[in-house]
């Protein structure tokens, strides 16, 4: 038996875990709003979260290796960016997939003798964490560009309408 048939045979209730435990990082009233529908209308931020961690589960599964994870990726880091998490938070869903997997899989880890295939799948769930750091510190740029161009804007603004400078 290899990992990745563990993994898929496992994948629904590896990916319903990992959903919650990416639920538990925001406050008890955003979790509930996050988790309670998957509906792309009526849920978008819920629904880019489900979709995207269910699109990296397939990838780590199927072996795409983390740079072509990115497109998954990107989209949660995205929401992740503009809501006040720290970039440790931001990212400490990734690390919570090994967790689950962890406990979920760990009896077919050790009957089968697949040590090496769980370190190595471990591996590239860090290099995920680290690719998304380098995706939120770049949202985070983006933010901030876009907060001192608006801050400009305002700036250029009032002083057309009074005439001088306000700053």
């Amino acid at each position: 038996m290899e990992l990745r048939s563990l993994l898929e045979k496992n994948k629904l209730v590896i990916l319903q875990k990992w959903l919650a435990a990416i639920c538990d990082t925001y406050p008890a009233g955003t979790a509930g709003f996050i988790s309670v529908s998957n509906d792309m209308f009526a849920n978008p931020a819920g629904h880019t979260v489900a979709a995207n961690a269910e699109r990296i589960l397939d990838g780590l599964i199927g072996g795409e290796d983390t740079a072509s994870l990115s497109a998954s990726l990107e989209p949660i880091m995205r929401i992740r960016a503009v809501q006040d998490f720290t970039r440790d938070q931001a990212v400490s869903f990734i690390s919570s997939l090994k967790t689950v997997i962890s406990v979920q899989l760990e009896p077919g880890i050790r009957r089968y003798d697949l040590g090496h295939e769980w370190e190595e799948l471990q591996a590239r769930i860090d290099n995920l964490s680290l690719l998304a750091c380098g995706i939120h510190a770049e949202m985070k740029e983006r933010i901030r560009h876009i907060r001192m161009t608006e801050i400009e804007k305002r700036e250029k603004f009032l002083e057309k309408l009074t005439g001088s400078r306000t700053l």
